[in-house]
């Protein structure tokens, strides 16, 4: 599975944050530029299927489907 962390403008605090907790959860990512949905920061992107306001417990779901 594809995982990419948003760090755009509004994304970037929170969007460290959860890249750091999803690096210490050893969940392999990259890190991808604004995608306008920034209401909804942090974004992550799941094999293309976004998770609005994700959480560290939304990726780890995402990826035992």
């Amino acid at each position: 599975m594809e995982v990419s962390v948003c760090l755009g403008q509004n994304c970037i605090n929170e969007g460290r944050l959860l890249a750091k907790n999803m690096k210490d959860a050893k969940i392999i990512f990259s890190v991808s530029t604004c995608r306008s949905l920034c209401t909804y920061a942090p974004i992550v992107f799941v094999d293309a299927k976004a998770k609005l306001k994700a959480t560290l417990d939304d990726i780890e779901q995402a990826l035992r489907k």
